[in-house]
């Protein structure tokens, strides 16, 4: 099963970007998995409008979901998941034979909703509230966890 995970703008933190490094290098010893960042949306007039960037990044995201399968939106909103649970979520997923599975972080404003009526899932990594730019090594270190809790591996700790 090919496995994306979309962020929405580019990260400008070289801490945060090695994170992402790192478990996207690990991620790939589970299968196709590619992590995809879109450029940053800019208004050339001042402070843009929010319905407008959402549009905007509604119109990019569409680009990268030709051939998906599975949509997830990673949103505060989602339902939550322990780190067992997500990984036997994962599994399902694997077991319908779906050909590719993206899970999508939105921008600061949240998803356009012709993106969120495309959407088979939301998912919430918890209830507070992260940066843009922190939930993107936290979510491919869930992903992470989920591969090695589903092939027995030591990095989970129960």
């Amino acid at each position: 099963m090919q496995m994306t995970l979309i962020a929405l703008g580019k990260t400008q933190s070289r801490w945060i970007r090695e994170g992402i490094d790192e478990y996207v290098g690990r991620l790939k010893h589970y299968g196709k998995f590619q992590f995809i960042e879109t450029p940053d949306i800019k208004s050339r007039s001042g402070k843009p409008d929010r319905n407008w960037v959402m549009q905007e990044e509604a119109k990019i995201l569409e680009k990268h979901l030709s051939g998906v399968d599975h949509l997830v939106l990673l949103d505060e909103r989602g339902k939550s998941f322990n780190s067992l649970a997500f990984s036997k979520h994962i599994e399902k997923l694997q077991v319908r034979g779906l050909r590719h599975v993206v899970w999508v972080i939105g921008g600061p404003y949240g998803f356009d909703p012709r993106i969120q009526t495309r959407a088979d899932a939301q998912w919430s990594l918890g209830p507070m509230t992260f940066s843009h730019q922190m939930i993107r090594p936290f979510a491919l270190e869930q992903l992470y966890r989920a591969h090695t809790i589903l092939r027995g591996e030591p990095y989970h700790h129960e």
